[in-house]
């Protein structure tokens, strides 16, 4: 066997990866240590639900759509030196992960798109639907003008919506404007849902549950579209094409990703992702301004979809600048592309909507306001502490986060001996050093599985790449791995 990196045996740190997973595999089912999934329920604190009976349906499609996955991790050798093929791979990696995602629905009574509509018309759920369909939203332009003034009722009835900005309830927005547009396209959503051909009371009429389930589906689809700037991110960072479209692979098997849907966590990962890919090429190219300027265009929708995006904008981006600073010149260039995206997404993200009339600096420090309230404070921050990383580790996979933490001391030890490393190890040290620096300011108290999906595919590219990235037979280990265990939380855990 090849070494894992200059300072590590790869074969060690599989086996022990295996090792730390199969209790955790043994023990999701059978619930023997429920701490795993958190230490107490909401409020005030948070733990994920356990279903003692398991699925409440046949979970054989996503069986069908894992058994995809691992066969085109098994013919990924035939890909090697070929573009047209690794792009298949990762392509693959989009329908497989993005049907994945729909089947693990089964999970729950009823068919998966009426699961998938009604947890987008839930309330409780995420909220941005209900409020995208009513009258306050109906003009969406007077929403935006009174956004900000909105947000402490909305506390009281829509809790997700008020501790966001308006961009995750203008895209519901949107997508009923779509579907009232095309009762075609309305009829053709609710027939493949199951929903009556009949129509319903305003405001929940036909297109606006059609504009749900569009929604959902359009957010789920832009998760798994992340294997796309993954792949490239990874390639950039001096991973080969093959084991970069393997990455792209994975990422479609983590429990995370396929078991959040439909959620705006979940679409985030593709921005975050791709700014990152974008500011590694901007040292590549001469065309680095233009590109810095995509990334904070980029970055900017993602900040007007969450306020939590600018933690994740901010290590992708400064974890990009690491990877691509290996003398002092690389980085003051990387550094001054990196402050120009940083200011065209503030300009896209509170510029352009206050020249609408939002008023987004109140609005933002009213929601984060409120979501101290109700989610930050009344938590312990000690507790969180130690539960956060429990979570994201389960939620990111196992395998994946013990072969990072696993491969970490010898990234370290070689930068504190003076070694500039290569782009990935650097990559590595700052995208850990930057999630190591968010747990520990403690905003976020729970549910991190669902909450930093944004930063699974940086942390899978820093777990996983480098130019000695696991081969195929090591692929299809952590594949299996990954697999069992999100079937096994999907199945036992309410998520």
């Amino acid at each position: 066997m090849r070494s894992f990196d200059a300072n590590g045996d790869r074969a060690r740190t599989l086996g022990v990866a295996v090792l730390l997973s199969l209790p955790v595999l043994v023990s999701v089912p059978l619930d023997l240590v429920p701490l795993l999934r958190g230490p107490a329920p909401y409020p005030p604190e948070w733990q994920w639900a356990f279903r003692p009976d398991g699925p409440a349906q046949s979970l054989l499609g996503a069986v069908l759509c894992l058994a995809g996955l691992l066969a085109l991790l098994a013919a990924s050798e035939k890909a090697a030196g070929d573009r047209r093929r690794g792009a298949a791979l990762v392509a693959g990696a989009v329908v497989l992960g993005f049907g994945l995602q729909i089947a693990l629905l089964a999970r729950d009574p009823g068919p998966p798109l009426q699961t998938l509509l009604a947890r987008t018309r839930s309330r409780s759920y995420t909220s941005y639907h209900t409020v995208a369909i009513s009258p306050e939203a109906r003009d969406p332009g007077a929403f935006l003008r009174h956004h900000a003034d909105g947000l402490p009722a909305l506390a009281r009835s829509a809790k997700h919506a008020a501790t966001h900005p308006p961009g995750p309830v203008l895209f519901y927005r949107a997508a009923l404007a779509l579907c009232e547009a095309s009762p075609r396209l309305t009829d053709q959503l609710l027939g493949a849902a199951g929903v009556p051909d009949r129509d319903f009371r305003p405001p929940a009429t036909r297109a606006a549950r059609a504009g749900a389930l569009l929604g959902a589906l359009l957010l789920g689809l832009l998760g798994a579209l992340a294997a796309w700037p993954l792949a490239w991110l990874a390639l950039a960072l001096g991973v080969e094409s093959t084991a970069a479209a393997r990455l792209a692979l994975l990422w479609a098997l983590l429990p995370g990703p396929a078991l959040q849907t439909p959620q705006f966590d979940q679409a985030l990962a593709l921005p975050v992702v791709a700014v990152a890919a974008l500011m590694v090429t901007t040292s590549q190219r001469r065309a680095g301004a233009w590109r810095a300027v995509l990334a904070g265009a980029v970055g900017g929708v993602a900040l007007f979809t969450s306020y939590g995006a600018a933690a994740f904008l901010a290590i992708g981006g400064l974890a990009a600048v690491a990877a691509t600073s290996s003398n002092p010149a690389a980085f003051r260039r990387s550094a001054l592309l990196g402050a120009l995206a940083a200011g065209v997404a503030g300009l896209l993200a509170f510029g352009v909507p206050a020249l609408l009339g939002h008023h987004p600096v109140r609005a933002m420090l009213t929601a984060l306001t409120i979501h101290r309230e109700i989610y930050t404070a009344p938590r312990s921050y000690a507790l969180w502490l130690l539960f956060n990383p429990l979570d994201l580790a389960l939620f990111l996979g196992l395998p994946v986060a013990v072969t990072g933490l696993l491969l970490l001391p010898g990234t370290v030890d070689h930068a504190a001996r003076g070694g500039a490393g290569t782009a990935i190890t650097r990559f590595r040290l700052a995208a850990f050093a930057g999630v190591a620096g968010l747990l520990a300011l403690g905003v976020t108290r729970g549910e991190v599985g669902r909450l930093w999906i944004p930063l699974m595919p940086l942390l899978l590219v820093a777990s996983l790449g480098g130019p000695d990235a696991p081969d195929r037979k090591e692929s299809l280990i952590h594949a299996t791995l990954l697999a069992t265990l999100t079937l096994a939380m999907g199945g036992y855990w309410v998520i």
